[in-house]
Formats: structure tokens, sequence, C-alpha cells
């Protein structure tokens, strides 16, 4: 019994991610609202504009809960949660073909995401110990 009431708590502690504070100690929701947050790298690897048909990739948070973006191609519209279980939904997408596959490594990334947080100004957003993907605002 004792076997089994390990092995559960593992896989729950595995699965369950929890949202990080901003590296410098203020509010993640806060330093997210109020940016448009542009691709930099998807899987760890920088992102070239030409790989996309309508330039980087961009998403940006409101305070509602909504979100919304373009894969650099086609425009998204969905929802976020920050709770125990950060989760991120593109929601409504236009449809446009798109060619290559950069919109959709941006969309599985995106929708992988187990954590986020915002280091030295860049939002990453991480499955595990994994990068997945790393935006900066377009403040800079």
């Amino acid at each position: 019994m004792r076997k089994y009431i390990v092995i559960i708590l593992s896989l729950v502690l595995v699965s369950c991610s929890t949202v990080q504070k901003a590296s410098d100690g203020s509010s993640l929701l806060s330093d997210l609202i109020g940016n448009e947050w542009i691709l930099k790298s998807l899987n760890g690897e920088d992102v070239n504009e030409a790989d996309f048909m309508k330039g980087l990739p961009t998403l940006t948070f409101k305070e509602d809960g909504a979100m919304q973006g373009s894969t650099g191609c086609n425009s998204f519209s969905g929802k976020f949660s920050l709770g125990e279980v950060m989760k991120l939904d593109p929601g409504a997408m236009t449809k446009m073909h798109c060619p290559g596959s950069g919109e959709t490594d941006f969309i599985n990334a995106l929708t992988s995401a187990t954590s986020i947080d915002v280091v030295k100004n860049d939002l990453v957003l991480k499955k595990a110990s994994d990068e997945l993907l790393r935006f900066t605002t377009a403040k800079e």
C-alpha cells in the first residue's frame, strides 16, 4: 500500500506545475500584462523572422485572463490561467494556410508549456526544465 501511495504522490508532483514569481520578486501577472511579447527563441534555438510569413509570433496577456497574439501567420484569441496549474489556450484562430512548420511548432510549444516566468525582461515558457519559448518585449 505504501508503495502505491509513493507512486501516486510522485505522479502528482511530476504532473503539477507551479506558477513562478518573476525573478525580481514582483507579481508575475503584472509583468505579463501591458507588454507585447515577441518570440525570440523556439525550443532553445533563436528564431528567424524569414521562417514566419507575417513576422515573428507575438503574445499579449490581459487582466481578465484573455490572451491574444500571432503565430507569425494566423492570429489567435484565447485564455490563460496562472493558478496551481498554468494553462495557455490559444482558442480561436484564423485559418490561413501557412508554409513551413513555424506556426505548428509555435502552437505545440505554447500549449505544452507547464511553467512561466519573467527573467531579465524575457518571458520564458518551459515544460519541466526544457525551455520551449522565450519572448522579449516590444519595448526593448
